[in-house]
């Protein structure tokens, strides 16, 4: 359920790896979050190789219907196979695009769905946000099947320059502090290299507060 980096991040890395997620809050705290990424997919189907990142909507609903209490509706579903001019590594032939969006009408409807951990504490003009990321190799043994596993050897050199893009946007008369990124106007930017992942034993953890004014 999306709990640490570690198959699906390094899996989802290949050459040009990708994975961005953007979450809109509104006042006072419902919002949208939009999430996008590219995945390799089995030989013979679109099915993905990474079973955390399905391709298909109904595995996505039914991995947050699991959730209690859970009411959130996917929307603006999409997929597409890549063109083999787009895809730039010799390790995987075949790649695939998906995007789609999760209304919610409190922050807490988010935990245990996106990634890495995400816990809320919502108050009548703030919002406070704490995110974890664990290191990858933690789970690697316990996770990774055999295929899985050689997988991982094979794009583990690759990680140097991967990144996970977030993007957290608010009201631009709001207040933001982050212990990570770059905070705007209206805006959250932080860009979560994968190579800590790896070399850094602790957990990343993503503290960020916004003040609605």
């Amino acid at each position: 359920m999306f709990r640490t980096l570690s198959l699906l991040l390094c899996l989802t890395l290949i050459g040009c790896f990708e994975y961005e997620e953007t979450i809109l809050f509104r006042k006072p705290n419902s919002g949208t979050v939009e999430i996008a990424y590219t995945v390799p997919l089995k030989k013979e189907t679109t099915e993905s190789l990474i079973k955390f990142l399905p391709t298909d909507i109904s595995s996505i609903q039914a991995k947050i219907k699991a959730k209690p209490n859970s009411s959130l509706v996917i929307r603006d579903f999409t997929f597409r196979e890549l063109e083999k001019i787009e895809i730039t590594d010799t390790i995987f032939k075949r790649k695939g695009r998906v995007s789609y969006k999760i209304d919610f009408d409190e922050p807490s409807q988010l935990e245990g769905v996106l990634l890495g951990t995400f816990s809320a504490k919502s108050k009548p003009k703030s919002l406070s946000i704490k995110r974890e990321f664990g290191n990858m190799s933690d789970h690697m043994s316990n996770e990774a099947s055999v295929g899985e596993k050689k997988i991982i050897g094979e794009t583990l050199r690759l990680l140097k320059d991967g990144k996970v893009l977030f993007r957290v946007l608010f009201p631009k008369d709001s207040e933001c502090n982050s212990n990570r990124g770059a905070v705007g106007l209206g805006n959250l930017y932080y860009a979560f290299p994968l190579q800590d992942t790896i070399e850094n034993i602790e957990t990343k953890s993503w503290d960020y507060k916004i003040r609605f004014y």
